[in-house]
């Protein structure tokens, strides 16, 4: 009988660790504050990393892109840039309009998606656009574009936020098949501005 009592307190002692050790790590690896600290700041406050789907990514990196964050593709193929903030410095909030413009991108491709940065998911809207990309995008005789981000219709090119409250949320560009040039330049390419109009 103590020989079973010693057992049965022996394996809820380990399963406790476990379970513990295990939500511990969950809760780090998934902390939406924590899943962009390896990413590098450049000067236009947009967060880079070239380790997104390399060889170099360590086990922590990629265990937090593929838990919490949408960053799915090899190094080879896509480069991930994040705006959390605005050209300020200040939080992005889904009850604010900012304005993001930028310039030609030399890249096969590109997209600007909004995410809700609690869920990582698309906000819902009534127009279903959770982004823009290189060929929808309305552009002036030079190339040059701007997307109003906002929680009410806004402008030619509109990405809605949330309407209920100050939600977080966060701007990912995505530079598909960069030219030679552009990624050896990375991160110092010229970058999208977001600039907050009104709160």
């Amino acid at each position: 009988m103590k020989l079973a009592l010693f057992i049965l307190s022996a394996i809820l002692l380990i399963g406790g660790a476990v379970w513990s050790a295990r939500a511990l790590t969950i809760a780090a690896l998934t902390d939406q504050n924590a899943i962009y600290d390896d990413f590098e700041q450049t000067p236009s406050l947009w967060l880079f990393s070239d380790k997104i789907g390399a060889a170099a990514a360590s086990g922590v990196e990629r265990a937090k892109v593929a838990i919490a964050g949408p960053l799915g593709l090899s190094s080879k193929e896509v480069v991930y840039l994040i705006a959390l903030t605005d050209n300020q410095g200040e939080r992005l909030v889904s009850n604010c309009t900012y304005r993001v413009t930028g310039s030609p991108i030399d890249t096969r491709w590109w997209s600007l998606t909004l995410y809700d940065s609690e869920t990582q998911h698309y906000v819902p809207n009534e127009d279903n656009r959770s982004s823009w990309n290189s060929v929808a995008i309305p552009r002036d005789q030079q190339g040059n574009w701007s997307i109003d981000v906002a929680p009410t219709r806004r402008g030619d090119a509109w990405l809605p936020s949330q309407s209920n409250g100050a939600r977080a949320f966060e701007l990912m560009l995505r530079v598909y098949s960069p030219s030679a040039a552009t990624r050896a330049a990375l991160p110092d390419i010229n970058l999208p501005d977001v600039a907050r109009l009104s709160c």
